[in-house]
């Protein structure tokens, strides 16, 4: 009985090999049709968390901005900070950075734009995406610095005299 066995075994061994080495064609065939379209996906995938994750440190970086403009920055220090800011995470070192403050008498407005890094294959697409974020800063009506100068003030009340 253990020499049937035997023989019976090695029968089956026998036909998996040829039937191996059928489907070990057959999947290389699939795996090289299917192998760039899971590359193009797989890259799209990493592609986006990098942008997410690029959009998300341009936002921060906005607030840290005008952080620094509320608490009296010029142009030069936001624009230190905000990179300074961005440089802290590794795959933003190097990334052009542009830094905008305008000013009105009501509002201040700060944006950013950042180059998202971006992985080799979208790389040779030729122009690389940004990402932007602004945020915009409301001024209080009343400040004392908004009132016109004391000599500007007399100047009026003596026309509304008629003293000039």
């Amino acid at each position: 009985m253990g020499k049937l066995s035997g023989l019976v075994k090695k029968k089956i061994d026998n036909g998996y090999a040829a039937l191996k080495r059928e489907d070990l064609g057959q999947a290389l065939v699939e795996f090289v049709l299917i192998a760039p379209m899971l590359l193009i996906i797989i890259c799209g995938v990493l592609q986006l968390a990098l942008f997410c994750h690029a959009n998300l440190l341009v936002h921060m970086a906005v607030r840290q901005a005008a952080e620094v403009y509320l608490q009296g920055g010029s142009r030069q220090v936001i624009r230190d900070e905000v990179v300074r800011f961005l440089e802290q995470y590794p795959f933003m070192e190097g990334r052009i950075v542009s830094v905008r403050l305008d000013t009105s008498t009501l509002m201040a407005t700060v944006a950013v734009e950042c180059e998202v890094p971006v992985v080799p294959p979208i790389r040779m697409m030729g122009r690389r995406p940004t990402v932007k974020a602004s945020m915009s800063l409301g001024r209080e009506i009343f400040d004392i610095s908004r009132l016109p100068p004391l000599e500007l003030l007399n100047l009026f009340r003596k026309l509304l005299r008629g003293e000039v």
